[in-house]
Parts: C-alpha cells; sequence; structure tokens
C-alpha cells in the first residue's frame, strides 16, 4: 500500500513551483499597474495645478489705467495671454492653449506621463491633460 501511495505522490513533484511562478507574475502585473497608476494620477495632479497657476497668472494682469478711470476690472488681455504663456514655457515640456476673453482666462494643457512597469509590456507613456479657468477680480473674494 505504501509503494502505491509513493508512485501516486512521485509523479506530482514540482507542481508547487509552476503555481508559485504563474502567482507571482499575476502579482507584479498588478503591483507593477497599482505603481504606475499612482505615478500618472500624481503627473496628472501636477499638470492641473500648473494649468490653474497659469490662468491665475493670466487673470490677475488687470488693466490699471481702465480701472483707475471707471472703478470695474478689467483684463489686459495682451498682458494675460503674455503671463500665463510665460509660466507654461517656464515649466517645460507641455503642450497648451491659452484663450483669453474679457471674462477671463482658459488654459489647456497636456503632456505625455512617463511610466515604469508598464514600460516592460511596451506602454512607455500615457497622455494626460487638464483645463483651468480664472477670471479677473480685485480685493478679497468673500467665502462660498
Amino acid at each position: 500500500m505504501r509503494r502505491l501511495l509513493r508512485r501516486l505522490d512521485g509523479g506530482e513533484r514540482g507542481q508547487v513551483m509552476v503555481f508559485v511562478a504563474i502567482l507571482m507574475t499575476g502579482l507584479v502585473s498588478v503591483v507593477g499597474l497599482v505603481t504606475d497608476g499612482g505615478i500618472v494620477f500624481s503627473q496628472r495632479r501636477d499638470l492641473q495645478n500648473a494649468a490653474d497657476a497659469a490662468a491665475l497668472a493670466g487673470a490677475m494682469q488687470v488693466d490699471e489705467q481702465a480701472y483707475r478711470a471707471s472703478g470695474k476690472v478689467v483684463l489686459d488681455e495682451r498682458a494675460a495671454r503674455e503671463a500665463a504663456a510665460q509660466y507654461l514655457q517656464d515649466e517645460g515640456d507641455l503642450d497648451y492653449s491659452v484663450q483669453v476673453s474679457p471674462a477671463g482666462v482658459e488654459v489647456s494643457v497636456s503632456r505625455q506621463a512617463s511610466t515604469s512597469f508598464l514600460r516592460l509590456i511596451g506602454i512607455n507613456g500615457v497622455d494626460i491633460s487638464a483645463e483651468a479657468s480664472a477670471a479677473p477680480r480685485h480685493g478679497v473674494a468673500a467665502a462660498e
């Protein structure tokens, strides 16, 4: 009887190693996706911060002469466009557009977020984008 059990048991050696190898591959893949997902979300947040700051930099460009003459806040559109564009150029490798109107500044930015683990399967980057808008104002804004 023992001989029969040994013969049956002997053919299954190494099966656990195959099972562990398959599980480890899946585990490493999930960890890689989670890591790269966090990296991409972080880069997207940084891109949104850049868009917000550029829109605010543009919206701060108030036409002082018009304000002194009429008391109304009027956006200096040329200076607003230049301020927002300069801020985005200083940020580095971004594709951007700046739209300026008397009502405010709208900024759209995009770039490719880098990946680390996903490069192993041929995904070197992910396209990310952000938009922001800001209106000119003066004084202290009331809490809403």
